[in-house]
């Protein structure tokens, strides 16, 4: 199945939520700041319209147990409507506007 991606998109295995996220998928629910989750049966998607808002909820999920630095990670991908995905991940792929996971 596939995700629709819009905007600003913050893509996380359901799999890497489970594993490191304080509190699971149902607490990452909880702390979306926003009503812009998508989710299939492995991944889930924040969206969001600016980067300040991408920021401050980097900062949350960071907080929470993913691990980002020198913006780069394998915990999850920034997508942009615009320039496509910041830096390169193997467990996802792209068709049209939309995402999917490649392996989980």
């Amino acid at each position: 199945m596939a995700i629709e991606l819009e905007f600003i998109n913050l893509v996380i295995r359901k799999s890497t939520l489970e594993e490191k996220y304080q509190g699971g998928i149902e607490q990452f629910r909880k702390d979306l700041p926003n009503r812009s989750l998508r989710e299939d049966e492995d991944l889930v998607r924040f969206g969001c319209m600016n980067w300040n808002d991408l920021e401050h909820f980097t900062d949350i999920i960071v907080a929470k147990g993913l691990e980002y630095k020198d913006q780069e990670t394998k915990d999850f991908v920034v997508i942009s409507s615009l320039k496509g995905a910041l830096w390169e991940v193997d467990w996802i792929g792209f068709e049209n506007s939309t995402c999917y996971a490649t392996k989980t």
